[in-house]
């Protein structure tokens, strides 16, 4: 596809050492003065009723319209087959929903003819659903990402100075893991905080060693993953640790926290647990503010709809799948995504949404031949395969422990490199035998969904 070759340019100039420097230094000003300016901007909304916010929602989606019929070929040709006309807002809910798969088949088009095609950062979404994805977004719509964890941050009371600690699906080289060493600095101006700590290697027989790091640098803001901040808890709580500093928030994403778990956390950190909601795709961003425990979604980053299994707008107390439309990335627009998750609906106006729980976000988890859990979340999602772009649809099933089949349905570009990493990748966290089975679908469930993980085996 013609969009490699402009990942090629950009990499190239990228070698260019005045060229490099110069773009890099320009570019990290100018960004990181947006950022905080749009986090000032988010904590002016606040102040702001939700009629005006919604109405400047409805006017952003509007403009946002214009320019896709204007500069998108995908939306351009999209247009014309069903007579939108672009005048107001009943045309956008007649704009068929955007899917992964018609993502992966038009992603040239859905690129806008005025994107710089050169700088755009191309990710990738490990797909929870089993559908691995790959798309691109440019400087502002990462700006304005960065900038609602700045917000998030700040609603925890942050202050210049505070330190924050990440936990991920972060490799840490075996020289270190033998030091008993599982967590990395990050570089600075990392939006993710000041030190990681690997959800990878997380077992009994270590987590003292964690507790130990975490007592030293005496964090102000925890993130991360849910489990893996579940798990200390549980552990700080039986062995009666009593942490010697103070905690002002813990930030958890990327999986669903139960109630218990939130619970666990808040009494073993002694502080008030920030959730959130968010995608790769930058489509949709939603938290929790301390006050409760709805989510919010964002009017700055997203117009939000929950459609029910009926195909219309869910009401308050109705569950729904998450459509979304970023109103930031201009350079590849979502516009009513479906992003595979759902949520219970607890309020709405217009595209600004309050969620009573979000469903969809699991934590599963395969067990090694120790019989030790490795939550999917970490070891797949975190890991950023490369093989991701690659495969079409895939799906885990175990049925014992230490032994996984992984179905998958390749995509056209999918060789047996992508094979080996996955496997190099699996195995160099967990003790585990691996299948590969190549078919041409996935099986769906009896209601028709499609499973990433089928788990028939529990930990002993």
């Amino acid at each position: 596809m013609k969009i490699f070759f402009y990942d090629k340019v950009a990499k190239a100039l990228s070698k260019i050492p005045l060229l490099k420097l110069s773009y890099r230094a320009t570019i990290k000003r100018k960004y990181i003065k947006l950022e905080c300016k749009i986090s000032e901007d988010l904590k002016k909304n606040e102040n702001v009723s939700l009629e005006k916010q919604s109405e400047d929602l409805d006017e952003r989606i509007l403009k946002l319209l214009k320019s896709v019929n204007e500069y998108n070929i995908y939306y351009q040709n999209l247009f014309r087959k069903i007579n939108i006309l672009i005048n107001d807002l009943v045309d956008f809910k007649k704009i068929p929903f955007l899917t992964k798969e018609l993502i992966k088949a038009n992603l040239d088009d859905l690129i806008s003819k005025n994107a710089n095609k050169i700088f755009l950062r191309k990710s990738n979404s490990g797909g929870s659903t089993g559908e691995p994805l790959e798309f691109f977004s440019d400087h502002y719509t990462d700006a304005v990402d960065n900038a609602h964890h700045l917000y998030l941050y700040n609603l925890m009371g942050y202050k210049q100075g505070d330190l924050i600690a990440d936990s991920g699906g972060i490799k840490i080289d075996k020289q270190l893991r033998d030091k008993n060493i599982y967590w990395i600095k990050y570089p600075k101006g990392v939006i993710w905080g000041h030190w990681g700590f690997s959800a990878l290697y997380l077992k009994k027989d270590n987590i003292q060693f964690y507790i130990d790091k975490i007592v030293e640098l005496k964090p102000a803001i925890f993130r991360g993953y849910a489990s893996f901040f579940n798990s200390l808890a549980l552990y700080i709580l039986e062995k009666k640790i009593n942490l010697n500093f103070s905690v002002k928030g813990m930030n958890l994403t990327a999986e669903y926290c139960s109630g218990d778990q939130r619970k666990n956390i808040e009494e073993a950190f002694k502080t008030k647990v920030f959730l959130e909601y968010g995608q790769g795709e930058k489509t949709v961003f939603c938290y929790t503010d301390g006050s409760s425990y709805e989510y919010r979604s964002s009017p700055m980053y997203g117009y939000v709809e929950v459609i029910n299994d009926n195909g219309e707008d869910a009401l308050p107390g109705e569950e729904g799948e998450i459509i979304a439309t970023s109103i930031n990335n201009y350079a590849q627009p979502f516009i009513r995504y479906k992003t595979s998750d759902r949520a219970k609906v607890s309020w709405r106006k217009g595209g600004i949404v309050k969620f009573e729980k979000i469903l969809g976000r699991t934590q599963d988890y395969i067990l090694d031949k120790n019989n030790n859990k490795h939550y999917l979340t970490a070891l797949i999602f975190g890991q950023h395969f490369r093989a991701f772009k690659s495969i079409k649809h895939w799906q885990i099933i175990q049925e014992m422990p230490g032994s996984i089949e992984i179905n998958i349905v390749k995509g056209d570009d999918y060789t047996n490199s992508d094979e080996k990493e996955i496997e190099n990748k699996i195995q160099s966290i967990a003790e585990i035998d691996i299948k590969f089975n190549y078919t041409e679908n996935i099986s769906l469930t009896r209601s028709g969904k499609k499973l990433f993980l089928i788990q028939k085996c529990k930990q002993v």
